[in-house]
């Protein structure tokens, strides 16, 4: 109850600040510092690739700084504009990758993979990892911000559909159709 408390500070006092960020550029340096880590955790969680994360990581702060004074507040959190962004330039990035996958080697293999996991394991582990992006980048825009939302950003039920316009029933119903089918999607790679 407290950490529900303390998130919804937490997202009042982001709202807060993207509103004053607008026309105060040392509020929109707080702001910058305030959501570069979560950001960061949210685009590398979604995507292990340090040079797409980076890429994607970037492309958000700079469309961030570019539309800030579209961010309106009636229309739902800043964290959820925000990480919308996030999401569709992770997006866009993915499908350029995926047209031009040709990576050697070299390439593929990752420097903090546990000493512990063979370099096999950790292709692997990757290999699904892109086939899980894969999937969710085949769910409508809408499934995948609901996915995104309850399991990368630990919103609730209501909280997602607060943000998307939606009610909580339906927020449910949407998540248990979107599983479903990524499970379906998934299955289809094996």
């Amino acid at each position: 109850m407290k950490e529900e408390a303390s998130k919804k500070t937490r997202r009042a006092y982001l709202d807060r600040l993207a509103v004053r960020a607008r026309t105060d550029r040392a509020a929109f340096v707080e702001l910058y510092n305030e959501v570069f880590p979560d950001v960061s955790r949210f685009l590398l969680s979604k995507y292990r690739s340090g040079e797409i994360a980076d890429e994607a990581i970037s492309r958000t702060f700079l469309n961030m700084f570019a539309h800030i004074g579209e961010y309106d507040e009636s229309r739902g959190a800043f964290s959820t504009w925000l990480f919308r962004i996030a999401a569709n330039e992770l997006r866009m990035l993915f499908r350029e990758k995926q047209r031009s996958i040709s990576a050697p080697w070299d390439e593929n293999l990752d420097p903090l993979i546990s000493e512990r996991e063979s370099p096999e394991a950790g292709i692997l582990k990757r290999e699904r990892e892109r086939e899980l992006y894969g999937a969710l980048f085949r769910l409508s825009e809408r499934e995948q911000r609901i996915l995104s939302m309850t399991y990368w950003l630990d919103m609730t039920s209501e909280e997602v559909a607060q943000a998307l316009g939606m009610t909580s029933d339906a927020v449910r119903a949407a998540l248990s159709r979107s599983r479903k089918t990524l499970k379906k999607y998934l299955e289809e790679k094996n």
